[in-house]
C-alpha cells in the first residue's frame, strides 16, 4: 500500500495505445463524412479530405505532449527522491 514505485510510466504507454484508438476512428469517420460531401460536389467534402489528416495529427501531437508532461512530472519527482537520499 506504498506509492515508493510509480506506474504512470508503464501505464502511459497504454494510455496512448488507447487514445489512438477513437483519435484515428475520427479521423476516419471525418474521412467518409468529407468523401460524402465530395460526392454531391460540394468544396467542403476536399476541404474535410484535405484536412482530416492534419487534424489527426494534431489530435496525436496533443496527446503525446499532454503524457509527455505527466511522465517529466514524475521524473521530477524521482531525481528529487534521489537527492533526498543522497544526503
Amino acid at each position: 500500500m506504498n506509492f515508493d514505485y510509480m506506474i504512470t510510466a508503464k501505464l502511459v504507454k497504454i494510455v496512448y495505445l488507447l487514445a489512438l484508438v477513437p483519435i484515428t476512428l475520427v479521423a476516419l469517420v471525418m474521412a467518409w463524412y468529407g468523401l460524402a460531401y465530395l460526392e454531391e460536389g460540394s468544396s467542403v467534402g476536399l476541404i474535410t479530405l484535405l484536412a482530416t489528416p492534419f487534424v489527426w495529427l494534431l489530435q496525436v501531437l496533443f496527446t503525446r505532449l499532454v503524457l509527455e508532461f505527466v511522465i517529466n512530472q514524475f521524473k521530477i519527482s524521482e531525481y528529487l527522491r534521489v537527492i533526498k537520499d543522497k544526503d
